[in-house]
């Protein structure tokens, strides 16, 4: 039996180059393991490193050919042996940090997929898990952030951005929102920052402008937390922004530059430096997948959580949704739509 599926075959040079060769194909099914699930796909969210990965810059590289796609939402519909009881089909679950989403059906590890909240359609659902993960995982887990202190975003329009915003307010803390964009700054406030920094988009080694703007906020102080999904330059600025104590939450690397820290800062001004990989924790710690559930489902419960969606494209418009995030256009999340999801009864 097979299925249609969006299909890698080979490593891109570029990102235009890449979203040419990316072709919907049929692949066939194969059983599954220990631990797995088989998840029919009604809608898949579109990443960054989701275009990383077709390039073969991302950490992780799959086999050549893969599915393409990291997070969607959708039905349980098989599972393997050694699954937990929680997920059986006919469960609405969400799918993140597992190759293979953007097809009519995926094979997922059970530790990848939760249940779907309730408050959520598969279309909302589906850009959920990776960006709210990273966010639990790097400002609760990793970055010990506490209710007064002080957080900056990087990177603040995007959707691992904003999922860190509305966190972050969540958890009690006054959150800086920095981007390059006056509309990516404005969603960002309506999701709940307090105070937002455009930076420029070119020349920013010798700007101080986030540095001049930190320091009027903070009084001097710096921030507490910064979660930077952008690295290069914005990174080197964000070293120099540090408050005592404080912790640089290293999640990506958007701006294609992997950035170094100098070793004497940390050491003059006592802030520490943290790698947040939210996948790989949960899978060291399976613990982790469970209180970020239970959490989230708070979150969401009381309003605290909704993704942003800045457009969503049905399954023939891909080079579409891929496109608009190699331009960097794209404010909060893009995702598309699989299939329609059946009326729950």
């Amino acid at each position: 039996m097979s299925y249609e599926a969006l299909q890698c075959t080979s490593l891109s040079k570029n990102f235009k180059e890449a979203i040419e060769k990316l072709t919907l194909q049929k692949v066939e099914r194969v059983p599954l393991k220990k631990g797995e699930v088989r998840v029919q796909i009604y809608a898949a969210a579109v990443n960054f490193f989701d275009l990383l990965m077709l390039c073969g810059q991302y950490q992780h590289k799959p086999a050549l050919p893969f599915t393409a796609g990291t997070e969607a939402s959708g039905t349980v519909i098989e599972v393997g042996p050694g699954v937990p009881s929680y997920l059986k089909p006919g469960v609405d679950v969400m799918i993140g940090m597992s190759t293979g989403a953007m097809g009519d059906e995926m094979i997922t590890p059970a530790l990848n997929c939760i249940p779907k909240p309730k408050e959520f359609s598969h279309v909302e659902a589906a850009g959920l898990f990776v960006g709210y993960s990273t966010a639990y995982n790097g400002l609760v887990q990793r970055g010990k952030l506490r209710e007064g202190e002080t957080l900056l975003v990087t990177g603040a329009g995007g959707g691992m951005g904003m999922a860190a915003v509305q966190l972050g307010k969540a958890l009690g803390a006054t959150v800086i929102a920095v981007a390059s964009g006056e509309d990516k700054l404005a969603a960002a406030k309506k999701v709940g920052a307090d105070h937002t920094i455009l930076v420029p988009q070119k020349d920013l080694k010798s700007s101080n402008v986030l540095r001049d703007q930190v320091n009027k906020i903070t009084k001097n102080k710096g921030v507490d937390v910064v979660y930077d999904v952008v690295g290069g330059d914005l990174f080197d600025q964000c070293v120099r922004i540090m408050g005592d104590e404080g912790r640089l939450l290293v999640i990506g690397f958007a701006s294609g530059r992997i950035p170094a820290v100098p070793a004497n800062l940390p050491l003059v001004k006592g802030f520490s430096v943290v790698g947040v990989r939210a996948g790989e924790s949960m899978r060291r710690h399976p613990e982790y997948a469970m209180e970020m559930f239970q959490a989230l489902n708070g979150f969401t419960s009381k309003g605290h959580l909704r993704p942003f969606l800045e457009k969503v494209y049905q399954r023939g418009e891909y080079r579409e949704a891929f496109a608009a995030l190699a331009n960097r256009s794209v404010v909060g999340k893009s995702v598309i739509q699989w299939r329609e999801a059946p009326a729950k009864l």
